[in-house]
């Protein structure tokens, strides 16, 4: 079997996997290169049309000048290129961050590259992070669009740090056009040696430019799976009774959001995610302690946003309360000639954005108020404060 994913714009006609592969690389055709949408197919085989559209041989040698040019980096101490760091978890805890020094940081940007270029390297559409023109506002729109109420959430153990360079590569010989690479001995042992160079500790860290790309990749016959049955799954809601709406899912990285718009057994659909994890030989699993369920009328918060129970997106009035009084900090800060650091303006204003994509008019009328209110045009005020 052979996963075969290309770009697919939402209002596009339905065209083959064959066009819309060909339209990834071609300018002139009508398919905009930043559509965040794609197809996936599953072939027992390549078409004669796609393998026309490779040039295998030019991939391998992209791998092996690669290879070539970074030999110098697989003889140190893999552990001496890194500098590992931690930040804070917003559910708690520490997260691991381990920084490639510059020149691994310039290598695995060049392989990223590579991947995206040479081969074409995509995502299931079900997948959000990590992605030009994606972001978790539109994973929770998936949901909104369905008019769900009911939501399971749950969350993989140790994601990056369990993924193998052996469970990479087993999924990428099912994922085009990585899949014809393999195929040939010279192309499996440069995409092997290519692909070491971003494992640490036998591991994917967090912190590098390639580590993304690679979860995506190799979820794609995972997503492709649970997205394709879960909207055919048999629901019988707690009241006993048979449903035929579908399940929507969607997956942000470690965490997955499953919803309906009726009462559904999570518990069903949890024991099938395993069972797949478990087909597909997973080097994770689910955490099922962090398991969790409920409807829209309760806190229904998800990739930090909550779905309401009038179907309706928002930030939060908390968040909105907090953001309100730091508006006002700022406008007396800068009144009494005592301004915010740099950091504190660049934070206000990354909040300020974020909630703005979320919930634009109510940004809007909090600043239209404030700068009423206060005689100010805070918009530009922060503007000006970063160009200092």
């Amino acid at each position: 079997m052979v996963y075969i994913t290309a770009k697919q714009d939402r209002f596009q006609r339905q065209m083959t996997i064959e066009e819309l592969f060909s339209t990834m690389c071609d300018p002139n055709k009508f398919l905009k290169k930043s559509t965040p949408n794609t197809r996936t197919d599953i072939r027992y085989r390549p078409s004669a049309e796609l393998l026309g559209d490779l040039d295998i041989v030019g991939m391998i040698k992209k791998l092996n000048d690669f290879n070539h040019q970074t030999a110098h980096l697989h003889e140190v101490d893999r552990a001496s290129l890194y500098n590992t760091f931690y930040i804070p978890k917003s559910s708690g805890g520490l997260r691991r961050i381990d920084a490639p020094n510059p020149e691994l940081m310039t290598a695995l940007r060049v392989l990223k590259t590579i991947f995206e270029e040479d081969f074409r390297a995509l995502y299931h559409t079900s997948a959000f992070a990590y992605i030009k023109h994606r972001s978790t506002l539109d994973a929770i729109k998936r949901h909104q669009t369905h008019e769900s109420k009911w939501f399971a959430k749950f969350d993989l153990h140790d994601f990056f740090g369990s993924t193998t360079k052996e469970f990479v590569m087993k999924q990428l010989s099912m994922i085009f056009p990585f899949s014809e690479v393999i195929e040939i001995r010279t192309g499996r042992e440069a995409l092997e040696k290519a692909l070491d160079l971003a494992f640490l500790n036998g591991g994917l860290p967090q912190g590098t430019p390639i580590s993304p790309l690679i979860t995506n990749l190799m979820m794609i016959p995972i997503d492709h799976e649970l997205s394709n049955k879960l909207r055919k799954f048999p629901i019988t809601g707690k009241d006993g009774k048979p449903h035929t709406e579908r399940l929507v899912y969607t997956r942000y990285a470690d965490d997955f959001l499953i919803s309906c718009h009726y009462d559904f057994d999570y518990k069903k659909v949890q024991q099938y995610m395993l069972e797949v994890l478990e087909r597909f030989g997973a080097p994770f699993s689910l955490n099922t302690k962090k398991t969790r369920y409920g409807s829209a009328s309760g806190k229904n918060w998800n990739l930090g946003l909550m779905l309401n129970a009038d179907n309706q997106i928002t930030v939060g009035y908390k968040r909105k309360k907090d953001f309100q009084k730091m508006l006002y900090g700022y406008i007396m800060s800068a009144r009494n000639e005592s301004k915010w650091a740099r950091d504190e303006v660049q934070h206000l204003q990354g909040l300020y954005s974020y909630y703005h994509m979320v919930e634009p008019e109510v940004f809007d009328r909090i600043i239209a108020f404030f700068n009423k209110k206060y005689s100010v045009d805070v918009l530009n005020m922060m503007k000006a404060d970063l160009t200092v």
